[in-house]
């Protein structure tokens, strides 16, 4: 089971995309023609070669296994748990204190936070102790002496995924984009089908 340093270290080290990545990505055109969906396209000279292609699938993985939360062995169910309930222990709630209360404000987390992953929850709750909310978030007056707001730990949860989510986008777009002689070729390009193998390929596309 990887220990908190692995996985932050693992974090760091994801959380952008490699320089020759990132341009290939911001280089991204767009070409419409009437009838056809938008193409996305890369300028003259510049496409993605089989090895380029491998790289970023592996990587778009990696990066979708992190916001998924899949970085340790631990159900991340158990791992959401285990943080909420920690966390609502270590602050006082607004209202009733009896039992009912308590499981009642647990669900409520939980619901708020299933799909956030363990690791965003965790970067959240810490960002709270630490009374270090980014203020881009404009979640007005924030009393930190409290257990935050379902909704507020919420996004602030989101504000750590935020630069996986958007590295991720970029990959994907990266994977669909085609030569721009490709692009201004105003020639319908068939949809994509599943090959006998499951893998998806692209017919007719051609290459200039």
């Amino acid at each position: 089971m990887a220990t908190e340093l692995e996985i932050r270290a693992h974090l760091d080290t994801m959380r952008s995309l490699p320089l020759r990545l990132e341009k290939l990505a911001s280089s991204i055109g767009t070409t419409q023609w009437p009838g056809q969906p938008v193409r996305l396209d890369l300028p003259s000279g510049m496409e993605l070669t089989p090895a380029d292609r491998a790289e970023i699938q592996e990587r778009l993985k990696q990066i979708e296994t992190i916001v998924s939360g899949k970085l340790t062995v631990n159900e991340s169910a158990k791992a959401r748990l285990s943080l909420l309930t920690k966390m609502l222990l270590a602050f006082p709630a607004v209202g009733s204190s009896s039992e009912a209360a308590a499981q009642a404000r647990s669900d409520v987390y939980d619901d708020a936070l299933s799909d956030i992953p363990p690791w965003a929850i965790n970067n959240a709750v810490k960002r709270w102790s630490r009374g270090e909310v980014p203020l881009d978030l404009a979640l007005g007056p924030l009393n930190f002496s409290f257990a935050p707001a379902p909704a507020v730990l919420r996004k602030i949860a989101k504000y750590e995924l935020a630069p996986f989510e958007a590295q991720a986008t970029k990959l994907r777009r990266l994977l669909k984009a085609i030569p721009i002689e490709r692009a201004m070729d105003p020639t319908p390009i068939p949809q994509e089908t599943k090959s006998e193998g499951g893998q998806v390929v692209s017919i007719g596309v051609r290459r200039m």
